[in-house]
């Protein structure tokens, strides 16, 4: 795991790029942003465990694109916010309410999952959604030094109706083991525009 670590953050690191970033990042504490660094890179290694232990379809596979699953995935999980570099039509203030809010998406959808009560309470999914926890409690700390108010409609209510309607559509194992499955992968990939978004602002 901490191989994957490295080698992501090489990835990243050779990818982010080097346009300046507006003046309020220098107003942001490094060591609030370190920390930040810290709880994402830790949440990268929890998915994993979680899956794992949460998962037992053998045919769920965390890197696997499950193209078939696409339907489930459209109907279970709305698509997390996008993240891009940052630049005059995507701005600092912008990035960070979008990790917030795709933070506080898939927090409430790993919540809700667990409200079927179709899955076992899993310790490591409750590391997991612990350390969503830190991290948003970061990336509000990080807007406040920023000077930024954070959105009080985190989201909208057309996902948020979907969100809370999850738990009622979870009615098999399967069907609960299908929404875990793709809420670990998208969250995956969010954590890493995360980690590469919070690259850039060092």
């Amino acid at each position: 795991m901490k191989f994957y670590l490295v080698a992501l953050l090489a990835i990243l690191l050779g990818t982010v790029g080097s346009a300046p970033l507006p003046d309020t990042q220098n107003i942001m504490d490094k060591e609030t942003l370190e920390q930040a660094h810290s709880v994402i890179s830790k949440i990268l290694e929890d998915i994993p465990k979680a899956h794992a232990s949460w998962i037992n379809n053998s045919n769920l596979n965390l890197g696997s694109s499950d193209k078939e699953l696409q339907h489930l995935k459209e109907e279970f999980v709305p698509p997390a916010p996008v993240l891009e570099s940052i630049s005059e039509s995507f701005t600092l203030e912008t990035c960070l309410d979008h990790i917030f809010e795709g933070l506080k998406l898939h927090l409430n959808l790993l919540t809700e999952i667990l409200k079927a009560n179709k899955l076992k309470k899993i310790q490591q999914v409750a590391e997991l959604q612990a350390g969503i926890e830190d991290l948003l409690i970061v990336i509000n700390k990080l807007q406040n030094e920023a000077g930024f108010e954070r959105s009080l409609n985190l989201l909208n209510d057309q996902i948020q109706t979907s969100v809370q309607d999850l738990a009622k559509k979870l009615t098999s194992e399967f069907k609960a083991e299908v929404a875990a499955h793709l809420t670990l992968q998208q969250l995956q990939k969010f954590s890493g525009d995360v980690l590469q978004s919070i690259l850039a602002l060092f």
